[in-house]
């Protein structure tokens, strides 16, 4: 790897940290919110589902974006929304304002993931990609890990609004460093020429079996992803009497084993290939041994010990942290050429759907139920289905070739030599 690749997989693990610093900060906060507004566990979930509604809905757009102006101009500039409007989700008076303040947190966000995995597509070979990837997801768990203990400090030390107040300012850092340190390699290629307009096939798209197969795991598989993001702090305090330190603490734990994990999987996966393991035989195998893990979730609430529920849920959250880093790497081998940032985008929009729903539906189940038993077993089971997904629909792992060519003709009014 060279040096400016380092220091881009540098950046985009740092980005990523702050990402899930502000996108898992709700969680921790989640039963004080719910106890000074006076709402039940539905109602919070529709709070908690709020930041996908815009996040699913700019995806998309936002991978269509880097495509056209460049992946500095529009990560730099999500980041900097994402992060104001995470500090203001401290000055909130109620459940609406809240749910306002969470869709600025998605609408920003949703430019972190595709356009990222376009720059990896943009400057990476085949056989780097997934680690590449797995490192700067890396920062994602390990933020998500350190999101409970951050926050559980700052509540602990001032409160809830405070630490959301900090946490978004100091988010803006990051920017900083983004604007002066990254260089877009692939836009200084493309100095002097205006923005392309990207005719995508998207009917095309939707018709491709590999495309489809993808959508359909992605969607299941990040059902529980989000149920994790969401409500795993709450379920250790609500449901397992851990207070708002020790609930932090545990909350964590799970999150760092799978930093540790996502790297570690995208090295293996490329090392398969390295020994001449097929690249879709190496994806596939190694994908499915994280969703195994990841099932496992369906047991933890069936066991009466809090510390084996946090151990179980310390290994199904490392397997979906591998599921994660290979879904991308996966989207980034099979993305048409020239759409890395627009075919991600729009595979990270269908799970994004399924994090509107896991957030409410998680809330309805324990205002129900009284507990988080069921919902914990739903999620285990969308994942064995995202598996069967995989192995069934989708076929070989290489680009997508499409009938029609995209068409990235410039602007009438571009500047001609």
């Amino acid at each position: 790897m060279k040096a400016h690749q380092r220091w881009t997989i540098l950046l985009l693990t740092g980005g990523m940290f702050i990402n899930a610093l502000d996108r898992g900060s709700l969680a921790v906060a989640t039963p004080l919110i719910m106890k000074e507004f006076k709402i039940s566990p539905a109602v919070m979930g529709v709070s908690l589902s709020a930041f996908f509604w815009t996040y699913a809905l700019c995806n998309l757009p936002a991978g269509s974006a880097a495509d056209k102006f460049g992946s500095k101009t529009v990560l730099g500039w999500a980041a900097a929304a994402w992060s104001v409007a995470s500090a203001i989700t401290g000055l909130v008076r109620g459940s609406f304002g809240l749910a306002l303040a969470r869709m600025g947190v998605g609408a920003g966000e949703a430019a972190a993931f595709p356009v990222s995995a376009k720059i990896v597509a943009d400057n990476f070979p085949s056989n780097e990609r997934g680690a590449a990837i797995g490192w700067y997801l890396a920062g994602a768990r390990l933020g998500l890990a350190a999101t409970p203990l951050i926050m559980g400090f700052l509540i602990s030390r001032w409160n809830w609004r405070a630490a959301f107040l900090l946490t978004g300012i100091g988010s803006l850092s990051w920017c900083v460093l983004w604007y002066f340190g990254f260089k877009d390699v692939t836009r200084q290629h493309d100095a002097g020429s205006a923005p392309a307009k990207v005719a995508i096939p998207w009917k095309q798209l939707l018709a491709n079996r590999c495309a489809l197969g993808l959508f359909i795991a992605k969607f299941l598989q990040d059902y529980v992803y989000f149920m994790f993001v969401t409500w795993l702090p709450g379920y250790l305090m609500m449901e397992r009497g851990f207070s708002v330190i020790k609930g932090g603490i545990y909350a964590s734990l799970p999150f760092f084993a799978g930093f540790i994990a996502q790297p570690l999987v995208g090295h293996v996966s490329d090392w398969l290939i390295g020994k001449g393991v097929s690249v879709t035989d190496a994806r596939k195998f190694t994908l499915l041994g994280c969703q195994i893990c990841t099932a496992t979730v369906i047991a933890v609430g069936f066991v009466r010990s809090p510390m084996i529920a946090v151990a179980l849920l310390t290994l199904s959250v490392a397997g979906e942290t591998g599921i994660g880093g290979m879904m991308w790497t996966i989207g980034a081998e099979v993305s048409p050429p020239k759409m890395a940032g627009s075919f991600t985008g729009s595979m990270n929009t269908i799970g994004a759907m399924s994090g509107i729903v896991a957030p409410v539906l998680t809330g309805i189940i324990v205002k129900l139920s009284g507990s988080f038993r069921l919902a914990l077993a739903i999620g285990g089971c969308f994942v064995l289905l995202a598996a069967l997904s995989i192995f069934w629909i989708v076929p070989e792992i290489k680009p997508i070739e499409l009938q029609e060519p995209v068409d990235f003709s410039l602007r009438a009014d571009a500047k001609t030599n």
